[in-house]
């Protein structure tokens, strides 16, 4: 089968590679099939491109990549599917079955499907589930409209050897990095997120460090970890650093952690394997904390951990959960300024989405309605960005003062490799 790739994400604060589509196309070229990756990212005309591509080619299936719905952040919030319905509506016309994938859909397929009035989805991994799919186009079977990619994992055997689709130039010059994962899913509870308690799989070490020995080869050198979150399993991510060193691998690379599980061993071997940067998720309020199984003596050992390795920290901070008293808010604020990460993002607007246990909470309860950022409509599918929020911008300046420590989420276009 003739497959074309697509990524519509023209987002460049920074711009991110859209390394599920590097694996798919390995999976899919492995597998016998033909293979073409369109990269509308830095397009000014998204729908000549795609007649470019379309004019003498014919495929038999489109996919399209969706990372997000929206920028995640109530101020200067940014909805991206607007202009990727413009995109499936110009596919359309061409009669080609068209089918979704990425994060961003797996957030809301159902409601997604509908609103781009594609064919197709797949939720979750991809790799294994884009296989089934075209396998049971050729047979006629498909009796499905959404694929659960959960359900049919992955497959470890598996190396990827990228960086021939996309000019990742393009990407470094605006100050975009190469990508890696070792693992999919997530076992967090966190009642807000929606890979929370997904079904989690490790690929195999050896197999990781070959792509990115690949991509080493091709002279680049600066990576960022592409998973939810990388010490989930703590002896798989010791050993995936030990394999880096053994390996002598020149690089330096940027993660994202959860508070537990850890210990020193774990950050002594990522200061080993050059890793330069962890972003470090917590959450003031003590439910959320209890459902993930940290205290704050923990991120204060984590914090004195980076400090003795001399790896920087990152804290994506959220506060002001449904039914949070401000005294945990103030505590956490209070316990940051005195010990003191290399930065803090303060983000106090929850995005809400369907799936998600918060998502059935606001609908559950009336009472938390009156702090949305909308009212929630008959059939809401919630795709137009709705947050909760119980808490004013004018107090959260006052906790944080001229402490240049923190920053609030939205008014600064940078992550954190940006910041630190």
């Amino acid at each position: 089968m003739k497959v074309l790739l697509i990524n519509p994400n023209q987002f460049k604060n920074p711009p991110v590679i859209p390394i599920g589509l590097e694996y798919l196309a390995t999976i899919l070229r492995n597998n016998g099939h033909e293979v073409e990756i369109l990269d509308l990212c830095f397009s000014e005309n998204p729908k000549q491109e795609i007649k470019n591509v379309l004019y003498d080619k014919k495929f038999n299936l489109i996919g399209v990549t969706i990372r997000n719905i929206d920028s995640c952040i109530y101020f200067n919030n940014e909805f991206f599917l607007k202009d990727i319905r413009t995109i499936i509506q110009y596919l359309k016309k061409y009669e080609i079955p068209i089918v979704l994938g990425g994060s961003g859909f797996s957030a809301s397929p159902k409601e997604i499907l509908e609103y781009m009035n594609a064919d197709l989805g797949i939720i979750g991994p991809g790799e294994e589930a884009i296989l089934k799919l075209i396998n049971d186009l050729l047979e006629s079977k498909v009796n499905y409209k959404i694929l659960d990619g959960w359900k049919l994992g992955i497959n470890k055997d598996h190396i990827f050897y990228r960086g021939k689709d996309f000019d990742y130039s393009k990407y470094i010059d605006k100050d975009g990095i190469l990508g890696f994962e070792t693992q999919k899913g997530c076992s967090n509870s966190c009642t807000f997120c929606i890979e929370a308690k997904t079904k989690h799989h490790l690929k195999e070490i050896e197999n990781v460090v070959e792509e990115i020995k690949y991509l080493i080869k091709q002279g680049y050198d600066h990576f960022h970890l592409c998973d939810s979150e990388f010490n989930l399993n703590l002896e798989y991510s010791i050993n995936f650093c030990k394999a880096i060193i053994e390996n002598n691998l020149r690089m330096k690379w940027a993660l994202y952690m959860k508070p537990t599980p850890y210990n020193e061993d774990l950050f002594k071997f990522l200061k080993k394997s050059s890793a330069y940067l962890i972003t470090l998720s917590i959450n003031s309020d003590k439910k959320e904390q209890s459902l993930n199984n940290y205290t704050l003596n923990d991120v204060k050992s984590i914090i004195e951990y980076c400090k003795k390795y001399k790896i920087r920290l990152s804290i994506d901070l959220l506060i002001g959960a449904p039914d949070e008293p401000k005294e945990s808010i103030e505590e956490m604020i209070n316990f940051l300024k005195i010990n003191r990460p290399d930065s803090v993002g303060v983000s106090f607007y929850y995005r809400i989405i369907k799936i998600t246990d918060l998502g059935k909470t606001i609908l559950e309860r009336e009472d938390l309605r009156k702090n949305l950022s909308r009212k929630i409509m008959k059939n809401d599918d919630f795709l137009n960005p709705l947050f909760f929020n119980q808490i004013n911008l004018e107090y959260v300046k006052d906790l944080i003062g001229n402490d240049a420590l923190f920053k609030i989420e939205g008014f600064e276009k940078t992550v954190n490799y940006q910041r630190v």
